[in-house]
């Protein structure tokens, strides 16, 4: 205490020049409207600007939860997305060869789900590329599931899976085919990566009658892990085909791999039983 009052008495004049200055301006702004008016609008002004800076941390915080719930909701809608189209594609078979058939609810029951994760890595160092995402096999991940970004383009398959993570070959991977079709045609090739640009992918195997046009939608075809229909890029030039009877064209991927953070993991209902009826015929 004796010490308290010792520092008081040492720094008297300190303690009064600021009583007195702060009852100053509580006379000025007390007594005087103007001088009270610059005050208010200064203070309003500063707690504005703490609120909105306050708003926008509490906003950073909450963007990742923001975004997760928006990926799930977009998986929701592409599931919902596939069966319309399966269910469109049913009625206009049936138009064309008259003959009735009943729908009934088999929309409650989609043949395509979609499992939403995050890019953790992404390796683009050669021929054979690979991208890291925070799914396994814990969230009903397995092997040979496709992976379309969060936009619906084509992005890979999933290759390997631990308990926690996912690896998957993207298109850009020199091990990657997949089958494919020009968007105005039925005749259908392959889709695979020469290992030149990653901005890139080569559609081979048309045939030599297939028109070439730049800007041309590429989309899946006949595949066990990809639904029909899917974007997988945009003709940008004729490439170089290896066989005379056949074209080949450069692609330009609808995925942006440099700019991928988000994806859907395609889950098929129908994958386990079309596989082992297929592999039957090789035992």
């Amino acid at each position: 205490m004796r010490n308290l009052f010792n520092f008081i008495i040492r720094n008297s004049h300190w303690l009064l020049a600021t009583l007195l200055v702060t009852f100053g301006f509580y006379l000025v702004f007390t007594h005087n409207s103007y001088q009270r008016s610059v005050y208010f609008t200064s203070a309003n002004h500063v707690t504005g600007w703490f609120y909105s800076l306050s708003r926008n941390v509490t906003s950073f915080f909450h963007l990742r939860k923001n975004n997760r719930l928006l990926l799930e909701r977009n998986a929701e809608l592409e599931g919902m997305i596939l069966a319309l189209r399966e269910q469109i594609a049913s009625l206009a078979a049936a138009d064309s060869a008259d003959v009735n058939i009943f729908v009934g609810d088999s929309l409650s029951q989609p043949q395509f789900g979609f499992i939403p994760a995050e890019v953790v890595n992404l390796n683009f160092s050669g021929v054979n590329n690979f991208i890291t995402i925070n799914k396994g096999a814990l969230h009903g991940i397995k092997s040979d599931m496709g992976v379309i970004s969060a936009g619906g383009g084509v992005v890979g398959v999933i290759s390997v899976v631990s308990p926690k993570f996912s690896l998957v070959i993207p298109i850009i991977n020199s091990k990657f085919r997949l089958s494919a079709r020009l968007k105005n045609s039925e005749n259908y090739g392959s889709i695979s990566w020469d290992g030149a640009s990653i901005g890139e992918v080569q559609l081979q195997e048309l045939p030599k009658h297939e028109d070439f046009h730049a800007g041309d939608t590429v989309l899946t075809s006949f595949s066990r892990i990809f639904p029909r229909n899917l974007i997988i890029g945009f003709v940008s030039t004729e490439g170089h085909s290896k066989d005379d009877n056949f074209n080949t064209f450069n692609v330009r991927p609808a995925t942006d791999f440099y700019m991928l953070q988000d994806v859907l993991v395609i889950d098929d209902a129908y994958y386990g039983e079309q596989k082992q009826l297929e592999e039957t015929l090789h035992q």
